[in-house]
């Protein structure tokens, strides 16, 4: 109940959790509709989570159900994104830059001096995300995505296992709680105006619409 007595028209929060091997199917299913061409396969998710202490995969779960998901390699002291991927209609709101800072963190946790990854070159939404967190381009691979033969931007970020560098990422979570707190004001539209991949995750398809939810019910999970 809401303090004034009625109902609590609150949407569900998200949660950020470990990606479980149950929710495979679910998250293939999104990846679907996250990525138009070159998705990937439900065995692909499953030969990642197979890799045993190397990979660290998350889900953005709303009332039980991936509006989002990340993953992360880290083989010594180098970390590599696997990949992230937000529900469509979820765009626009933050939720994939706090994917990607949770992996960096994580990778800062587990050692890793840089972090690496490939990005379409027509994802412009997703580099300028990369850029904001440190990311520059140093090279690209043609025809890396299959089997479309689509071309990949090298972004890398280093060093990240800097004092300074965990202050960046600090700083770049801070600026999206401030966000959400201005965006959860009394009178203010859930759906930022204009919300669309031009600050979070990658472009992507259609699909069916996710429960709204408001970036300001965002919060982290362990489950």
């Amino acid at each position: 109940m809401s303090s004034g007595g009625g109902p609590d028209q609150r949407p569900p929060a998200v949660t950020l959790v470990p990606l479980r091997w149950w929710q495979l199917v679910e998250a293939a299913e999104l990846e679907r509709d996250v990525f138009d061409v070159d998705p990937w396969t439900p065995e692909m998710f499953w030969s990642e989570l197979a890799a045993g202490p190397s990979r660290y995969y998350l889900a953005a779960l709303v009332a039980g159900r991936i509006v989002g998901y990340a993953g992360l390699a880290v083989t010594d002291d180098e970390a590599y994104i696997q990949t992230v991927g937000v529900h469509p209609d979820l765009r626009g709101r933050g939720l994939g830059a706090r994917l990607m800072i949770a992996l960096l963190r994580e990778a800062r946790r587990r050692g890793a001096r840089s972090c690496g990854l490939e990005v379409r070159t027509d994802n412009h939404a997703a580099r300028a995300l990369y850029a904001r967190l440190g990311f520059v381009d140093i090279g690209m691979r043609r025809g890396y995505y299959q089997p479309s033969g689509g071309d990949a931007y090298v972004m890398r970020a280093r060093p990240i296992d800097t004092v300074g560098y965990g202050a960046q990422l600090d700083a770049a979570w801070s600026a999206l709680d401030e966000r959400d707190a201005a965006d959860a004001e009394p009178g203010r539209p859930d759906t930022p105006p204009g919300g669309t991949a031009a600050s979070d995750g990658p472009a992507g398809g259609g699909g069916a619409a996710a429960p709204g939810v408001p970036a300001s019910t965002f919060r982290e999970g362990t489950g």
